[in-house]
């Protein structure tokens, strides 16, 4: 009775017993042992700046313009308009850690391949086997379309990106716009095919510049619809096989680039290849998409008319000084210091890659980490004086994720010490014990995944790994000899513990498939 009656008392519980002398040189040791082999194993770990080889005018212009600290593997290629096959190379870093790049490398490219999509548009419009102004339900009239402004959107709208389609299909929205992002992986992966899921997604505000991924993967369906080729044959018929871009492929390879958010952490490749008309699942060479670049520059590309701007003025959606014209795919764009560039960039959560083109020069820039600012550093290597980039603060999921990484084993820790939890004065009890452990063990594979270890000592993560080590050897200890539950308020307790355990266990088990994907 006296103990029921204590349960609702406010009043300090006691201490558990303190751990005997023996048991903290084992947990120390313990901790150590494991520091090192994190240190030693981590599967994120930033490689040695690279240095850059290749043309020397070239290499020295992107040495002055990119940090190497931001390099994992990148490859640049600089033309004169006026003398295209006048190429100069420049490269540094490699595919995975071990193998260097150079042209010939395969690299994701990421959004860019739109324009392959709107060439392939163009061309078939100027032989006369579709035209701009063909709507979706007269190219798929036995689709479901769960919107009549989606139903009447044209091939134009599409490739311009004015249907009012959203960039990822309608649906469950958190894998795609939140979890994949985070995990860094494939954000296309269990979406439905394009066509398909036009039969639950509606428009928002058609007739206005929203880019979209689902809009171009669309366009790619129905012009493999229109030619009765599927989409992967009918680019290379009409763009690669012309232009000699023999190494450009449609689907993951063999081989190739392995695409990294920074130096050292991998990502999951983009593998839907139904999204391909966007830049899903492509892969080429900084070889080939110069033979690219300059037979636009040079007028020689099929389906030139998709650089013709069809929209003027349109407001940049990132909040920028200038406005943009649009032509099919390709965007043109007034570069301080540079003038008017015609572009395409492309980006996965892993690759960054770039095509500009002014009236002077063609770069091309292939980077398989995105960390490297592809857009910015092709503007540089227009200009005739080339400035360093400013240096681009890691994003505050990586903050967030690095940070958390030291925390709680930290708290474990001291709460081991002390037999009281550090900010609340609890006493130590079971539950506690395992809510920190777990909290621990899914922060540290949180900051593998997704912390930046180039702008934090990959130390600080070891250190974590061994403090967590200790606070747990250390807690087996107690759990045999600690209360189960020694909160004053159980009732608020006992359901916080659940939570916190629930939301740790969701926390790793995400953070691992992202590594799993990315290095499984």
């Amino acid at each position: 009775m006296d103990d029921a009656a204590d349960q609702g008392r406010s009043r300090p519980r006691p201490l558990p017993a303190a751990a005997p002398g023996w048991v903290w040189p084992v947990a120390l040791a313990v901790g150590a042992v494991a520091a090192v082999l994190a240190y030693l194993l981590a599967p994120v770990a930033p490689p040695p700046p690279p240095t850059l080889t290749g043309h020397n005018a070239l290499a020295e212009d992107v040495a002055a313009v990119v940090d190497p600290r931001d390099v994992q593997g990148l490859v640049v290629a600089r033309f004169p308009v006026d003398a295209p096959d006048a190429v100069e190379f420049a490269r540094a870093g490699t595919e995975d850690g071990a193998v260097a790049v150079d042209q010939e490398t395969l690299f994701e490219t990421g959004s860019l391949f739109k324009t392959v999509t709107a060439m392939t548009l163009a061309d078939m419009v100027e032989k006369g086997e579709t035209s701009l102004d063909r709507t979706l339900v007269e190219v798929f009239p036995d689709a479901v379309f769960a919107d009549p402004d989606v139903a009447g959107a044209t091939l134009e709208d599409l490739a311009t990106h004015h249907s009012g389609l959203p960039t990822l299909p309608a649906g469950d929205p958190l894998y795609g716009y939140v979890i994949a992002p985070v995990i860094l992986t494939d954000p296309f992966a269990g979406a439905p095919p394009p066509v398909e899921a036009l039969a639950t997604t509606t428009a928002d505000r058609p007739g206005e510049f929203q880019y979209s991924n689902l809009g171009f993967s669309v366009l790619g369906a129905a012009l493999a619809a229109e030619s009765g080729t599927p989409y992967p044959e009918l680019v290379a018929e009409r763009v690669l096989e012309p232009l000699g871009m023999d190494d450009t492929v449609v689907g993951v390879p063999g081989g190739g680039a392995v695409p990294h958010a920074v130096p050292g952490a991998r990502t999951e490749p983009w593998r839907d290849t139904d999204y391909a008309p966007a830049g899903s699942g492509t892969w080429s060479t900084p070889a080939d998409l110069t033979r690219y670049l300059t037979a636009v520059a040079d007028g020689t590309a099929p389906g030139m008319s998709a650089l013709e701007p069809v929209y003027e003025g349109i407001p940049d959606p990132r909040g920028g000084a200038d406005d943009f014209a649009l032509g099919l795919a390709w965007f043109t764009v007034d570069v301080p210091g540079v003038g008017p560039v015609t572009r395409h960039a492309g980006d996965t959560f892993g690759t960054s890659t770039m095509l500009a083109l002014d009236g002077a020069r063609g770069v091309v820039v292939m980077s398989n980490a995105q960390s490297v600012d592809s857009m910015e550093l092709a503007y540089e290597l227009l200009k005739e004086d080339p400035r360093p980039l400013a240096d681009t603060p890691p994003t505050p999921v990586a903050v967030a994720a690095t940070v958390m990484t030291a925390v709680p084993p930290v708290l474990l820790l001291s709460l081991m010490l002390r037999r009281r939890t550090l900010l609340t004065q609890r006493p130590l009890d079971r539950l506690r014990v395992v809510s920190l452990s777990l909290g621990s063990l899914s922060w540290l594979v949180a900051g593998q995944r997704a912390g930046d270890w180039t702008w934090a000592p990959l130390a600080l993560w070891a250190l974590a790994v061994g403090a967590a080590a200790a606070g747990v050897t250390v807690g087996v200890w107690h759990l045999r000899r600690a209360p189960t539950e020694n909160g004053r308020r159980r009732w608020l307790h006992v359901p916080v513990f659940v939570l916190s355990v629930v939301f740790s266990l969701t926390l790793g088990s995400l953070m691992l498939w992202g590594l799993v994907a990315a290095y499984g």
